[in-house]
């Protein structure tokens, strides 16, 4: 955690483990259900073009259906920033469950492409509340904890989001369907009315004493809740005031700009496509096996890849290792794809040798994105920024993220008729190569690290030195 010493135990207590668990369960939850909403119209756009479907959809209510789902989160993660840091981490997470109820629930009362059209938007506003949890996380956990519990949000329960779509989406109706998601938001919204707030946003606002509560509550020793206190006022977090001069710091823009361009490759590379379009883009390899059933094939191997190598990479190893692996391995995987695509370009389907070949590539870059690609740009966005406008600059990042995401998904149709399908596999290789290098060169470190040390690496030396000058006169 932030606050955390050189003094802190070296294995974390399992009741301590259980409490930050029982802490973190409805922030975590956030990305099980952004994982349903995100991959929702996998299940419920084929669901709608069936015959016998109540409502029908051409190609460009497609799209919109798929688009939507993205477009409200940009700016719900710059209104969910300043949020965060002014009413709380906590109150933030209740609403995220709120709102996902309420579009849940349109969408299975829809009786018209319009009202799935509001629904979509309304979980799309949901989704850039995530911000409030990656947020909340990163400040419960303590430094050992906080790799293992971010790590988790996406590898294990986005995944897990995602595979529940998929059961839920084929087994039900996808009205009926939608009513179980938005019952289950509606029951998490309770479960978060018996978490704690983040004691070092109590801090930061001077309830002191609600933040000791809060941090007994978490298991802390009385010993570790006052040496944590006393670094948090040792470097000033609480007497700073937020003003324009403080976006113009080397700790808020240097990370804004590295996390964002980390986020737009993210979008380039297509990792989103393969979540939002599974089935078109199998059907669009012109292989003889069902589309639905790869589908779910490769949804499977992500969620298995992202909770085993992913936990692994994101727990265990660098972060840059981690990027840099995940999306050589994807460019290697994409670029089989674009050069078979590219050399049976006009060969027809019962023509083609090797059909397994295409769809093989097309698992392997997918669940090359699990194994760190597909979580590090948001995880790292609760890692990186100041205390102060941790909330605001999150949801700040965030914004570009979720903009690159909502313009890629929409292009998606265009890229695909322009580019052609061997064109297309190229844009992303060669995205996956550049994120790849981008990694290795560019991106912060923070593996490891207690978050004021992060901070401190955006400084200059002259301003490190100042710093460690004036702490040691306490």
């Amino acid at each position: 955690m932030e606050f955390a010493t050189e003094q802190e135990p070296k294995q974390t207590p399992s009741e301590k483990w259980g409490r930050m668990f029982w802490a973190c369960g409805g922030a975590m939850m956030i990305f099980f259900f952004n994982g349903v909403a995100e991959s929702h119209t996998a299940v419920l756009l084929p669901r709608l073009q069936e015959p016998d479907s109540p409502i029908h959809i051409n190609p460009d209510q497609m799209t919109w259906i798929a688009s939507l789902g993205i477009v409200g989160a940009p700016v719900s993660g710059v209104l969910c920033g300043p949020c965060v840091d002014y009413f709380g981490r906590k109150i933030v997470v209740q609403c995220y469950f709120i709102v996902c109820a309420l579009g849940y629930a349109l969408i299975g009362a829809a009786s018209s492409v319009y009202e799935i059209y509001v629904g979509r938007l309304i979980l799309s506003l949901g989704i850039g509340f995530e911000v409030a949890g990656i947020v909340y996380i990163a400040e419960v956990s303590t430094v050992r904890t906080r790799s293992v519990l971010l790590s988790l949000t996406y590898s294990v329960l986005y995944g897990g989001g995602t595979l529940f779509a998929y059961a839920v989406g084929l087994s039900l109706p996808w009205n009926l369907g939608s009513a179980v998601f938005a019952l289950a938001c509606v029951l998490l919204f309770a479960y978060e009315s018996f978490t704690p707030e983040s004691p070092p946003y109590l801090v930061k606002n001077g309830h002191i004493e609600e933040a000791i509560a809060a941090f007994k509550r978490l298991g802390r020793s009385d010993d570790q809740i006052a040496q944590e206190i006393k670094i948090l006022e040792r470097k000033g977090e609480p007497r700073q005031q937020v003003e324009w001069r403080t976006f113009l710091e080397p700790t808020v823009w240097k990370p804004f700009l590295i996390i964002s361009c980390f986020h737009f490759l993210q979008a380039v590379t297509g990792v989103w496509d393969t979540l939002y379009y599974t089935v078109d883009l199998v059907t669009n390899l012109g292989t003889e096996y069902d589309p639905y059933e790869v589908s779910l094939f490769l949804t499977v191997g992500r969620s298995l890849m992202a909770s085993t190598a992913g936990v692994y990479f994101t727990t265990r190893v660098s972060r840059k290792m981690a990027a840099a692996v995940s999306t050589f391995s994807m460019a290697v995987s994409l670029l089989i794809l674009a050069v078979y695509e590219k050399m049976y370009e006009f060969t027809s389907e019962l023509e083609r040798p090797y059909p397994l070949l295409p769809i093989c590539a097309l698992i392997g870059a997918v669940m090359a994105s699990g194994a760190g690609f597909f979580f590090l740009p948001m995880l790292m966005s609760g890692e990186v920024f100041p205390l102060r406008v941790r909330g605001t600059m999150s949801g700040a990042a965030f914004f570009v993220g979720t903009g690159s995401m909502f313009l890629f998904l929409k292009l998606h149709v265009f890229l695909v008729t322009t580019l052609g399908v061997w064109g297309f596999y190229a844009m992303w290789t060669a995205a996956s190569f550049i994120t790849g290098f981008y990694s290795i060169f560019v991106l912060t470190e923070t593996h490891g690290r207690e978050l004021h040390e992060i901070e401190d690496s955006y400084r200059s030396k002259k301003r490190k030195d100042t710093d460690i000058e004036r702490t040691s006169q306490f």
